[in-house]
């Protein structure tokens, strides 16, 4: 197995739909936490493209992100994963889409201070209320946290 440093980086691209005082989450009950929507693009598929259709996929809403809002990594060296994630910022959409889910998820609206109480992975929701305030992309890190267990 090659260490975190040595593998490739696999590409994510996530986005937090702001609408008010809330942003669209999806609930993941097997789990029992939430994460933004988003997944890996598909060859040759630009970063918002995949934004836009992995949210279409996950919930119905057709998006147009027109920034990026967070940039982060995950280096989990136990499982040789290294995973950078870009999170755009979708403060428009089709207001005439039904919000729906996949099989075993649920895109949920969530206000910034029910943000304290949710599990959210990664962990950034202390981070998604500047999201609403414009700015420029902050770079966050590696945000890796080993499960309870992991050694």
């Amino acid at each position: 197995m090659t260490s975190a440093e040595d593998s490739l980086v696999e590409l994510r691209c996530a986005v937090a739909v702001v609408r008010g005082d809330a942003v669209l989450l999806v609930e993941r009950p097997d789990r029992g936490d939430w994460v933004l929507l988003g997944g890996r693009p598909h060859p040759h598929e630009g970063m918002v493209s995949c934004a836009r259709r992995e949210t279409r996929e996950e919930t119905g809403l057709d998006v147009f992100p027109n920034r990026c809002g967070l940039v982060l990594e995950v280096n989990d060296r136990l499982a040789g994963r290294r995973i950078v994630e870009l999170v755009f910022v979708a403060e428009e959409f089709d207001a005439a889409s039904q919000v729906a889910g996949e099989a075993g998820r649920r895109p949920v609206w969530v206000s910034w201070d029910e943000l304290k109480t949710i599990t959210l992975h990664p962990p950034i929701a202390g981070f998604l209320p500047d999201l609403r305030r414009g700015g420029y992309a902050r770079y966050l890190g590696n945000l890796w946290r080993p499960e309870p267990g992991d050694s």
